[in-house]
C-alpha cells in the first residue's frame, strides 16, 4: 500500500512538473525572452596598474575639482572579445560625492568600449565592478539552506522560485512590453505562481485545494481595492522618474496605472501565499488528530491562527515596503515639506496604498481560507481516501 502510494505521489509530483515547465516554455515563445539591452559590455579582470593622470576640472561655482585617469590592463572574460588583454581606463569624476574605488590588481570589472572624449578614441573604459558572482555565491547558499530544511520539499521549492522568476522575467515584463493587457497578465501570472507552486510542494491534495482557493480570493480582494482606490485617489501612475521614463519608450504605449495596480497584484502575493498555507495545513494536521470533527471547532482553531499570522505578515508587508523605500522617506522627513503636500505626493499615496491593499488581502484571505478549509476537512471522514495528508 506504501509503495503504491509513494508510486502515485511521484507520478502526481512529475506531471505537476512538465505541465509547470510547459506552460512556462509556452510562456516564453509566445511572448519572447527579455531583452537585455546591446553594446559592447565585458566581464573582465584587472592584470595591472599602469599608472594614473590627474586633470584639474573647473566646476560650476567657479572652485577647481581634481579628476583622476587610471590607467590598467585587463583580460576580458566574456562577450566576442573574450579571451583578449586590452588596456582601459577608469576615470573618477570628483564632482561627485561617492566615486568607484581605484581599481587593483585581480579586481574583477564591468567594461565598455566606447568614445572617450579626453583621448579622441575608442577606449575600453570601467563602468562598475563585477559584482554577480558574489551575488551568485549568495544565492547558491540560500539555495543550500533551502535544501538542508527543507529536503525533498526544498527541491520543489527552488525549481518554483525558478519557475516564477522565469514567468515574470520572460513572459510578463516582455507581454507588457509588447502592449498586452496588463491588468489579465497580472492576473494569469499570480493564477500559475499559485497553482504552480503550491501543487509543486504539496501534491494534489485538500490541502492544497484549501490554499488556493484562499489565495485566489485575497489576490481577487486585493485586486478589486487595488484597482477601485487608485482611481479613487486619481492615480496617474507617474510616482518617480522610472515611471516616467515608461512614457517615452519608442514604439509602444504603456499604461501606467495598470503598470502601478499589477505591481501592487504581484507584491502582495507572496504574503497571501504564506498566510493561506499556513492556515490550510494547520487545520490539515488538526483534521487528522481530532477525534470528533466538527465545523465549528475547525473555524475556531483557523481563525486564532489566522489572527497570529495577521499581525507577522501586515507587519511584513509594510516594513518591506518601507525599507525598499528608505531613502525617499529620509529625503522628504529633511526637505522641511508641509506634512499635508508630502501626505498627498503620488509617490508616497501609492506605497501606502501598497502596503494596506496587500494588508487588507491577508486580512480577507484568512477568514476565506479558514471557511474552506473547515468544511471540506470536516465534511470528508477518509483521511485516505479522501486526500487529507497524512
Amino acid at each position: 500500500m506504501k509503495s503504491k502510494t509513494k508510486t502515485r505521489t511521484f507520478l502526481e509530483r512529475a506531471a505537476i512538473v512538465l505541465i509547470s515547465t510547459a506552460v512556462a516554455a509556452w510562456a516564453w515563445l509566445q511572448f519572447g525572452s527579455f531583452s537585455t539591452g546591446s553594446g559592447e559590455y565585458a566581464l573582465a579582470r584587472v592584470e595591472s596598474v599602469q599608472g594614473e593622470e590627474e586633470v584639474q576640472v573647473v566646476a560650476a561655482e567657479g572652485s577647481t575639482v581634481t579628476n583622476k585617469y587610471i590607467y590598467f590592463s585587463a583580460s576580458l572574460l566574456t562577450g566576442s572579445f573574450s579571451g583578449l588583454t586590452v588596456d582601459a581606463v577608469q576615470y573618477q569624476d570628483n564632482l561627485y560625492y561617492v566615486v568607484a574605488d581605484a581599481v587593483q590588481p585581480g579586481s574583477r570589472v564591468v567594461m565598455i568600449k566606447s568614445y572617450d572624449h579626453y583621448h579622441g578614441e575608442d577606449m575600453w573604459q570601467f563602468v562598475q565592478y563585477d559584482r554577480i558572482h558574489y551575488l551568485l555565491l549568495l544565492v547558491a547558499a540560500f539555495f543550500l539552506l533551502i535544501l538542508l530544511i527543507g529536503r525533498s520539499k526544498g527541491v520543489a521549492t527552488i525549481y518554483s522560485l525558478v519557475l516564477t522568476v522565469v514567468v515574470i522575467f520572460t513572459a510578463f515584463i516582455p507581454s507588457v512590453l509588447r502592449g498586452a493587457n496588463i491588468y489579465l497578465s497580472a492576473i494569469l501570472v499570480c493564477s500559475y505562481t499559485i497553482f504552480m507552486t503550491l501543487l509543486l510542494l504539496n501534491g494534489f491534495s485538500l490541502k492544497t485545494l484549501a490554499a488556493i482557493v484562499g489565495n485566489l480570493g485575497g489576490i481577487l480582494v486585493s485586486g478589486a481595492l487595488a484597482y477601485y482606490y487608485g482611481n479613487l485617489v486619481k492615480l496617474t501612475g507617474v510616482i518617480d522618474e522610472e515611471f516616467a521614463s515608461l512614457m517615452w519608450l519608442d514604439g509602444v504605449s504603456i499604461d501606467l496605472q495598470a503598470v502601478l495596480w499589477g505591481g501592487m497584484v504581484i507584491g502582495a502575493l507572496g504574503a497571501i501565499m504564506d498566510v493561506a498555507m499556513s492556515i490550510s495545513s494547520a487545520l490539515n494536521e488538526l483534521a487528522l488528530e481530532m477525534r470528533e470533527r466538527s465545523f465549528r471547532a475547525m473555524w475556531r482553531s483557523g481563525m486564532n491562527i489566522g489572527r497570529d499570522a495577521i499581525g507577522t505578515m501586515t507587519n511584513t508587508l509594510i516594513l518591506a515596503y518601507i525599507g525598499s523605500e528608505m531613502a525617499t522617506v529620509l529625503l522628504l522627513a529633511a526637505s522641511g515639506r508641509d506634512l499635508v503636500y508630502m501626505l498627498n505626493l503620488e509617490m508616497i499615496v501609492a506605497e501606502v496604498l501598497k502596503a494596506v491593499i496587500g494588508s487588507m488581502g491577508i486580512l480577507f484571505t484568512v477568514p476565506l481560507t479558514t471557511v474552506f478549509s473547515a468544511f471540506i476537512f470536516n465534511f470528508t471522514r477518509n483521511p485516505e481516501r479522501e486526500g487529507i495528508e497524512k
